[in-house]
Formats: C-alpha cells, sequence, structure tokens
C-alpha cells in the first residue's frame, strides 16, 4: 500500500489514536504498551500532513531522556529538522520560555535540588533558626510542595505556630532567591504559570502559536503542571472566541495558525491510569479525569497490548 513508513506495525488501536481528529484525546496506556511510540507518530502524521507546522507543535514529558528519545525518532520517521522543536520536560520548556522573556521574568540562575537546601541552611543560620526544630530538608520539600501547588507565602494556609513560622520561612526563602537572582526548579514552573497568567501578549502568543499540545506520562502531572497546560491550551477563556483578523505572523514570517474560537489548541494526553510514581512529588492522577470533565472528551483510546512482558510477568 502507499501507506508511509512510520505507521506500518501500528496495531488497530495505537493507530486510532495517532489518527484521531483535531479535538482533545486521552490515551490510556499501561507500560510497554507503545505509549511513546504512539505519542512521536502523531507528531510525524500532524507534520506530514500539513495539520501543523514543527513551530505549532508543543510536546512535554518527565524526563530529558524521554524528550531525546522522541526529537531521536521523530528524526528517524521525517526528514526534519527538530532543532527549534518545543519537545522536553516542564522544567526545560518552561525555562526557555522565561529566557525568550527574559525582561518580563527577570533573568536568574538555576539552583538544583542540593543548591537549593544549602541555600535554606545558609538562610537558616542567618535567621539564627533552630535546625533541629526546622529541619531544612523538611523545610525544602514544604516550600517545593506547595509551589507545585501553585502557592506563594502568602497563599499557604496557616492554623498554628509551626506552620506559620515555616511561612515565615518560606517568605524569607523567597526574598533571598530574590535578592541573588536565583530560582528553584519549582519556581520556574510557577513563575512561567505566572508570567502567562499576567501578561496578556505573552499568553495570547504562545496560544496561537501552539495548535497542538501533546502530554506524555500524564498521570505524573502535579496541580500546577495541570493549570499551566490548561492555560497554553487557551482552556481558561472558553467559550470566547478571539478577536477575528489576520493570521499571526512568527519570527521566521511563516503564517501561523489562527486560533481556534475555543481560544485553544488540540490537547493529545498519554496516561497510565493505573500508576502514577510522582505522587510523592504532587502529581495527581485525579488530573486525567478533570481533563476528560473539563475539555469534554469524546475520545478516549485505550492501549491494552503489551510490547515489554511476557505473558506470564503480565498474568501476575
Amino acid at each position: 500500500s502507499g501507506e508511509p513508513p512510520y505507521l506500518t506495525g501500528l496495531n488497530p488501536e495505537q493507530r486510532e489514536a495517532v489518527l484521531a481528529s483535531d479535538g482533545p484525546v486521552l490515551v490510556l496506556a499501561g507500560a510497554g504498551t507503545g505509549k511513546t511510540r504512539v505519542l512521536t507518530t502523531r507528531i510525524a502524521w500532524l507534520l506530514a500532513n500539513s495539520l501543523a507546522g514543527s513551530h505549532n507543535i508543543l510536546a512535554v514529558t518527565f524526563t530529558n531522556k524521554a524528550a531525546k528519545e522522541m526529537l531521536t525518532r521523530l528524526s528517524a520517521m521525517l526528514p526534519i529538522n527538530t532543532r527549534g522543536m518545543w519537545i522536553g520536560t516542564f522544567h526545560g520548556l518552561c525555562n526557555r520560555l522565561l529566557r525568550a522573556h527574559y525582561r518580563e521574568a527577570e533573568l536568574f540562575q538555576i539552583l538544583d535540588q542540593s543548591d537549593q537546601l544549602s541555600a535554606i541552611k545558609r538562610l537558616l543560620k542567618s535567621l539564627n533558626v533552630d535546625d533541629e526544630k526546622f529541619p531544612p530538608r523538611d523545610l525544602q520539600y514544604f516550600i517545593n510542595a506547595h509551589k507545585e501547588q501553585g502557592e506563594r507565602a502568602n497563599a499557604v494556609e496557616a492554623w498554628d505556630d509551626y506552620t506559620k513560622k515555616r511561612v515565615e520561612l518560606y517568605e524569607a526563602y523567597e526574598r533571598q532567591c530574590q535578592r541573588e537572582g536565583v530560582v528553584d526548579f519549582a519556581e520556574l514552573l510557577l513563575r512561567s504559570y505566572e508570567l502567562l497568567e499576567r501578561n496578556e501578549n505573552v499568553r495570547r502568543h504562545y496560544q496561537q502559536r501552539f495548535r497542538h499540545i501533546l502530554v506524555d506520562e500524564f498521570q505524573d502531572t502535579n496541580k500546577l503542571q495541570y493549570r499551566w497546560l490548561k492555560l497554553l491550551a487557551g482552556y481558561a477563556e472558553r467559550p470566547i472566541s478571539l478577536s477575528p483578523g489576520p493570521s499571526p505572523v512568527n519570527g521566521r514570517g511563516e503564517e501561523m495558525g489562527a486560533a481556534r474560537d475555543i481560544g485553544g489548541a488540540a490537547i493529545f494526553a498519554v496516561g497510565d491510569d493505573d500508576q502514577s510514581i510522582y505522587a510523592f512529588r504532587g502529581a495527581d492522577v485525579g488530573n486525567m479525569r478533570d481533563f476528560e470533565r473539563e475539555f469534554h472528551v469524546d475520545k478516549v483510546v485505550r492501549l491494552e497490548q503489551n510490547y515489554r512482558s511476557q505473558g506470564n510477568i503480565l498474568d501476575a
């Protein structure tokens, strides 16, 4: 047949997911069922059929390794240059967005986990706080957990004196980071979300640019990551239509797709409804149910054929 090589070898469910129409799609898939392959082939299909340009696609995954693998597979499927494509982890893409708008976001240096812990220890020392009573690692967890819920210090509810003190330390930590021009990992996402939420021009630009948002390992998203995706997809603005007019042109002079009436991109989410390995970091499997309900998802595909494990393992 004249079928493109990247579609050969897909099973019927994988094919159904890859060729799904434009609306929101949820693909429920266990480990070893070819999730990443489906996501990558979906991107290849959109590009090959001119349903999107490479600059109209945003693909998010959880590890740099998975992002690299997607780019490698995509290059093998199609003769395209993947260099400028927005395919990466939440933190990587938020970093890229903030650096592109460094004036609005205030440029910074990134702290890794151990740098952040050192910064917290330094803070406690400078404030003469007993680090036995307020262990630095616990405080680090407290701060990051609230940031991942999208909560700044002033939004954290404190019912007792101990929590009130931790909130004060969270506030002091934020001031210290601000002074030193540094951000931690959790801050990348929160600041990127706040930039999109507060700056209408920046938000409009990305909403009109990204026509297709694809998310791998959707069960591992936390509340803030889901809100970030909703904002980029223009969900918050339904059902207001964007003003009619000529399609915006991007930096390379290419016309970008006109925004849809609902103001947003088509989200293609792939996840395993049985497995979340990031619950300890605030991942919320409920996001999958919310996505189905809030986006009125009528296309749910289940991948049930396992390619990684033998029958006896699956039975067990």
